[in-house]
């Protein structure tokens, strides 16, 4: 016997521990294909607090992106916890994404917190070719880890003879993607002692409001110091994506030796 609500749906009782080698049977449409301008798949939330998405092809070139809506039509972004296993859009690791560009052929396993909102959709934002196989479920439970560390998978370092600044460089990601920075260290050592009564001031391009740093030049024989070890509870995101990140150390003094080092990944 199959029970109905007021509406219409299938009123399915929860499913009874699932044993090794078991399946049930499923016979709702789990996957769809998007493959135009604004092709989409929407998903009625009705109490679900966290929505899945599966989304693979072999030759797409599109970008596609996560909405919400409140009533049911007007729409705004979401965004998306690209999940590690899966992820290859960036391959960078774990982070939130609101949109992924697709080139070539692309898997990406996505989970999108949805409390409180009615519907939740996947769209084609921009189109070009080819395809994407879109698949979702939705769920009551609340499983986005929220203020997870994310793992930096790629480091800078720089140095440069004495006397001379030092430039660390974060080459340009490529289009549509920044640098998060997750650590800056900056450190001088000295073979020879530096009286020092001057300031020397670190620079950086391409982050939130130009940071700079500001430390004495004193400095002991054979001494080393740490200007700045920088290490924020959540990663600082580069202002320009497609754009070179570049932290500076300033000239220490004749006989002093600058070494940065830098901790990031890349993402949307």
């Amino acid at each position: 016997m199959i029970l109905y609500d007021a509406r219409g749906n299938e009123i399915r009782a929860r499913f009874p521990d699932i044993l090794t080698g078991e399946a049930n049977i499923e016979s709702r449409t789990i996957s769809v294909t998007l493959g135009s301008l604004n092709a989409e798949t929407v998903m009625d939330l009705s109490g679900c607090s966290t929505v899945a998405f599966d989304v693979r092809t072999a030759a797409g070139n599109l970008t596609y992106l996560f909405e919400g809506s409140i009533d049911g039509t007007n729409y705004f972004a979401l965004p998306a916890w690209a999940n590690f296993q899966l992820l290859v859009a960036a391959a960078v690791g774990e982070q939130y994404v609101s949109s992924v560009v697709v080139a070539t052929t692309h898997s990406g396993s996505y989970t999108v917190g949805v409390p409180g909102l009615r519907r939740v959709r996947l769209r084609v934002s921009a189109y070009t070719s080819g395809n994407i196989t879109v698949s979702a479920r939705g769920t009551p439970a609340d499983v986005v880890v929220y203020g997870r560390s994310v793992p930096a998978t790629l480091h800078v370092t720089a140095t440069a003879a004495a006397n001379t600044a030092a430039t660390a460089t974060l080459p340009s990601a490529g289009a549509g993607l920044f640098h998060y920075i997750t650590s800056i260290e900056l450190w001088r050592n000295a073979t020879a002692a530096v009286a020092g009564t001057a300031t020397l001031i670190h620079t950086s391009t391409n982050l939130p409001g130009t940071p700079a740093w500001s430390v004495g030049n004193a400095m002991l024989a054979g001494g080393t110091q740490v200007d700045l070890s920088y290490a924020p509870a959540c990663p600082i995101k580069s202002l320009l994506a497609g754009t070179a990140t570049t932290i500076v150390m300033a000239a220490g003094g004749l006989a002093v030796l600058n070494r940065i080092n830098v901790s990031y990944y890349v993402g949307q």
